[in-house]
């Protein structure tokens, strides 16, 4: 017991006259001693000395770093012994404080002496260890240290117990609960999010370097607010609401085309800055979203359709793209009166020769080859519209003559239609003996007079 006291007391001495600042600490421990370095968790390996057994004092050199002398004394149960042994131990370490907060873990390091059975060996140890500052100046400790006694056997050795600091703990200036050595502002009190510097709006950026002190804002704003989290700070910011990016002063460009989205008409969509960001495929200078043929070349006056005849009418509603027409005739030209009579010349050749069964609407089948020939001479003039008349002689009685007349005339306009002719372009109509062309007293004026005939409309 004597021993250990008087070596502790030379290395107090030696130790305080190095001491910087008077902000001592002192432990007053139990610890426990475990040969068995093999079996650390066993706890019959342990042997325990309650009690103040063990010592320590820690002298500063700086905020973090103390020379830490301590020695232990006890009994200890070891490897080939049937019976408890002296134990004791002396050392020197040094001491870093891993954090300067309440809850402070710290590491050590250092050598000294350790007299076992009666035996005194040089030895190294290292350690871990974790204090709790319950108040300024008190606190609980913790420490597992683990010893190399190269002429002997290695041991842990475990202690548990209180620490006083003769100065009240990490030096605080500002008494903020930041130490000194850990506080940017140590004159000042802070707050921990700030590094212990004023911080008026608690956004975690101290008030020297925070350009709106007042408000609460972000590290990358300089502490100014960013309600849309795009970095740039609202009052630079032409688009506080919504993300965007610093080259449109934090508007967006969602389809990045250049145009940030409150400028451009098509937002989703890459388009050009002539045309307020809208896209153009056919390349007509007319936007895709207002252009009635996207696909192709047009021009303004046709909504950005080709017109290729120029008459004023968009290829796709001229049904003579290639004709200058009218608009009446849905883009094709005019038919000349010279023309009208020649194409009625050979309407009509073929039409005379359309018979009826007698008495009968029914087209005799070989008239159906007469009929095709119509047909085909009208496909040749696509919007044009023709009058298909039906005509008796004088036999019988009138009504019933112009009744058969319709529908022979009916009868031939259904035969076309069902060959691709539109119906909306022929009308039948039948004048039974009104129109006769030649005179009824003969038979081969009778049979001249029993007709169809077909007539161009403009």
């Amino acid at each position: 017991m004597k021993k250990p006291a008087l070596l502790l007391m030379v290395l107090l001495i030696g130790t305080v006259a190095l001491g910087q600042n008077g902000n001592y600490l002192i432990g007053v421990s139990s610890h426990l001693v475990n040969f068995e370095t093999s079996d650390y968790l066993k706890s019959d390996n342990w042997q325990a000395n309650w009690g103040p057994t063990k010592l320590s004092v820690g002298i500063p050199l700086s905020e973090r770093l103390s020379l830490f002398p301590t020695a232990s004394f006890g009994k200890a149960n070891f490897t080939g012994l049937n019976q408890d042994r002296s134990f004791w131990n002396a050392d020197l370490n040094g001491k870093f404080d891993l954090t300067l907060t309440r809850l402070q873990p710290y590491v050590m390091l250092g050598g000294g002496a350790s007299r076992i059975n009666e035996k005194t060996y040089g030895a190294f140890n290292g350690g871990l260890g974790l204090t709790f500052w319950v108040m300024e100046g008190f606190g609980l400790n913790a420490q597992t240290n683990f010893y190399a006694v190269p002429s002997f056997e290695n041991y842990f050795q475990n202690s548990m117990g209180i620490v006083f600091r003769t100065g009240g703990g990490p030096r605080d200036s500002d008494k903020d609960g930041i130490p000194d050595d850990a506080d940017a502002c140590p004159k000042e009190k802070g707050s921990a999010s700030a590094q212990g510097c004023p911080d008026m709006d608690g956004d975690g950026v101290k008030d020297a370097d925070d350009k709106c002190p007042n408000e609460a804002g972000t590290m990358a704003t300089f502490g100014c607010p960013d309600s849309d989290g795009d970095g740039i700070a609202n009052a630079q910011d032409n688009c506080p609401t919504v993300a965007g990016l610093a080259a449109f002063n934090g508007c967006p460009d969602t389809d990045g085309d250049g145009i940030m989205d409150k400028d451009d008409a098509c937002p989703s969509e890459k388009g050009s800055a002539a045309l307020k960001g809208c896209p153009d495929y056919d390349g007509d200078g007319i936007a895709d979203k207002d252009d009635a043929c996207p696909t192709v070349k047009g021009t303004e006056a046709m909504k950005g359709c080709p017109d290729s005849d120029g008459d004023g009418i968009a290829d796709k509603d001229d049904n003579c793209p290639n004709q200058a027409g009218t608009v009446e005739r849905k883009g094709c030209p005019e038919i000349q009166a010279e023309e009208v009579k020649a194409i009625e010349t050979r309407l009509n050749v073929a039409a005379k020769k359309i018979q009826f069964e007698t008495g009968s609407a029914k087209i005799k089948t070989a008239s159906f080859a007469d009929i095709d020939q119509i047909v085909d001479i009208m496909k040749q003039y696509t919007f044009t519209q023709f009058d298909i008349e039906g005509h008796t002689d004088n036999t019988g009685k009138a009504d019933a003559n112009r009744a058969l007349s319709q529908q022979r005339a009916d009868a031939v306009k259904a035969y076309i239609a069902q060959k691709g002719i539109a119906n909306e372009r022929l009308t039948a109509v039948g004048y039974g003996a009104d129109k006769p062309i030649a005179s009824n007293a003969t038979a081969a004026g009778r049979t001249q007079n029993r007709r169809v005939e077909i007539h161009l409309k403009q």
